[in-house]
């Protein structure tokens, strides 16, 4: 009979801690979401100058609020030289 009580007392146990663990995720999903929400908007009230002053444009804002914009400019670092003047510069 202990050996049940103990078995289901387990079982409650972590039932228990996957709901919380499920809400605590679900509450950290909303306030991520509302960040990117506000700093969307914060974003779309700029003008078309002052994003060009902090080195974005208006179609990077959506990339930029959700924390994907470094993953979609990803730039070619190798430089080109021009053959001919090799040694020269």
């Amino acid at each position: 009979m202990a050996h049940t009580l103990n078995s289901d007392s387990s079982v409650i146990s972590v039932f228990v801690y996957k709901v919380v663990r499920f809400f605590n995720n679900t509450l950290a999903e909303m306030a991520k979401r509302k960040e990117q929400r506000e700093t969307f908007k914060a974003l779309q009230s700029l003008s078309n100058r002052e994003l060009n002053d902090i080195g974005i444009s208006r179609g990077d804002i959506r990339s930029v609020a959700n924390n994907t914009w470094h993953d979609n400019c990803k730039r070619d670092n190798t430089v080109r030289s021009n053959p001919n003047l090799r040694g020269f510069v």
